[in-house]
């Protein structure tokens, strides 16, 4: 287990955010097919950079005494392994979704709950009101997320097409929910991690493989935390990949926000995560 560093150049693309999709239905055990979410597309109506045409649609499953809306993108293949996508604290939005439809043509079976379910307020719409986005990131606690988290994956080993293997990946708040899951379950292969919180009291439970991202720019998980992470990952026999890249900040793989968002970072992780995926799954 090494950090790696590589040197890459940060580059904006289009602006792409679609209106926060709140979804209800009719409560019930199983879970129901509510809608067929469209193309993501930004404001001159082209597919974002990482956007494939939609492969999924808007489900729910039950989670103790609520129902959690989700996105699940299906591959064309049939008896394929499933990924946890864990949204970031911008909620199930056109690009989470574009994430999924991605997974989906990789050969994934993917499935993004909206964890925001159970939150007071929406998420913030974009990132100019931190105030919003702390309030966001903290309305939905740790244990809460990762029992509907399980109960995502529950629901995955009844979908028929669904080979019984699982790996999670979160970015932001749920890079850090990837984790957290990966510390509370023994159901996955592997999780990945971008820009997330590893807390080091967690890292005995660590249960699989970890891959993470990070940037050397990103002001509220710096370098140093990063490290410290690895090496109690290191000490405790944990196996992980840790990647901290330059020339990137935080939300250096969302290509809806300009400032954020670094090409060549992005595409190496992606290039990482499908490789990862396809050794664990």
């Amino acid at each position: 287990m090494s950090s790696r560093n590589a040197d890459l150049d940060r580059r904006d693309a289009p602006l792409s955010r679609r209106k926060f999709l709140e979804h209800t239905a009719a409560a019930g055990g199983a879970a129901v097919v509510s809608s067929v979410a469209g193309r993501a597309k930004n404001s001159n109506g082209t597919a974002g950079n990482l956007s494939v045409t939609s492969m999924g649609t808007m489900i729910e499953y039950k989670s103790n005494d609520l129902m959690i809306p989700a996105y699940f993108a299906r591959p064309t293949r049939r008896n394929a392994p499933a990924v946890l996508l864990i949204h970031e604290v911008f909620g199930l939005n056109a690009h989470i979704k574009s994430i999924a439809d991605r997974l989906a043509a990789e050969g994934y079976n993917v499935l993004a709950p909206n964890l925001f379910v159970r939150a007071p307020e929406p998420p913030p719409a974009n990132d100019t009101d931190m105030a919003q986005i702390r309030r966001a990131a903290s309305s939905i606690p740790s244990d809460v997320a990762i029992k509907d988290m399980q109960a995502g994956l529950d629901y995955l080993k009844t979908v028929k097409g669904v080979k019984k293997k699982f790996a999670s990946v979160g970015f932001c708040m749920g890079g850090g929910f990837s984790y957290q899951i990966a510390t509370h379950t023994h159901d996955l292969a592997g999780a990945a991690i971008f820009y997330g919180r590893t807390p080091l009291d967690l890292v005995l439970q660590v249960s699989c493989p970890l891959l993470g991202f990070f940037g050397a720019k990103d002001g509220g998980i710096p370098p140093e935390q990063v490290h410290a992470s690895e090496q109690a990952l290191k000490q405790a026999g944990k196996k992980a990949e840790i990647y901290i890249y330059p020339d990137a900040g935080h939300g250096f793989f969302n290509d809806t926000r300009p400032t954020a968002y670094n090409a060549e970072a992005a595409a190496d992780a992606w290039a990482k995560l499908l490789k990862f995926y396809h050794e664990r799954l």
